[in-house]
């Protein structure tokens, strides 16, 4: 491995570190406590979240100069993005047999088929990034599976946290946190990732409308997510004196 190479595995292991030191601090605010449960919560959120960002580098270095020197970290971010989910799984199934029993998953069967093919096409995408596989296969062919293939595992993750949590984000915008959080008041992790993940779909849409409407595009959509994500915020700490 050249000296380039592990400078780009670095930058990715600190962002992904950085991201899952950050998501368990706000989510140890939010619930009061740091267990096996939130830090399988973190490692998907992370996921998530990293996943978005490794979609929105390819658009935004089309529509901006200066966001090219970002593509060289996909594949790294990829990978961490991988090993977060998978680790999400795998605490999911063999560790949190309390909260995730066979019923759980039976119970919520499109939801988990969903999770598990996203985790597997980045497992695919993760065994294909090995440079001798990429010296094997021609690089044409490997760069466009990894290209739709990162995005079909982005769309998956999206429906997968979509479909399970979105009664739950209903809920707390609607009747308020669970009074047994610490910090009720303070919107899901979940839902600040998915704000994310959903800005992301909506800047690739934008890059179809050509640079200079895609760039003005972005420009108001990143507003937008930060007025949602603001907006949220305001919501979950004056919503319980709205109606009194």
């Amino acid at each position: 491995m050249s000296k380039e190479q592990i400078r780009q595995y670095s930058v990715a292991t600190i962002f992904g570190l950085v991201l899952f030191i950050l998501l368990s601090g706000y989510l140890f605010l939010r619930r009061g406590y740091f267990d096996l449960y939130i830090i399988n919560k973190v490692s998907a959120g992370a996921s998530l979240i990293i996943l978005a960002v490794v979609i929105l580098i390819g658009p935004l270095s089309r529509l901006y100069d200066r966001f090219d020197s970002w593509i060289i970290y996909r594949k790294e971010l990829g990978i961490v993005a991988f090993l977060l989910a998978l680790a999400h799984g795998v605490i999911s199934f063999f560790f949190l047999s309390d909260r995730f029993s066979i019923t759980y998953f039976m119970n919520h069967l499109v939801t988990f088929i969903l999770g598990f093919t996203s985790v597997f096409v980045l497992g695919y995408l993760f065994i294909l990034s090995f440079e001798r596989i990429i010296n094997f296969l021609d690089r044409k062919k490997w760069w466009l599976v990894q290209s739709w293939g990162v995005r079909i595992a982005g769309i998956l993750a999206f429906l997968h946290v979509f479909l399970l949590k979105y009664p739950g984000w209903l809920k707390w915008y609607t009747q308020g946190g669970a009074p047994e959080l610490a910090r009720p008041y303070l919107p899901s992790a979940s839902i600040i990732a998915f704000a994310f993940a959903f800005f992301v779909v909506l800047v690739r849409l934008a890059e179809f409308f050509g640079k200079k409407v895609g760039r003005i595009m972005v420009f108001l959509l990143f507003i937008l997510l930060i007025f949602f994500l603001i907006g949220s915020f305001l919501w979950g700490s004056f919503y319980p004196n709205l109606f009194k």
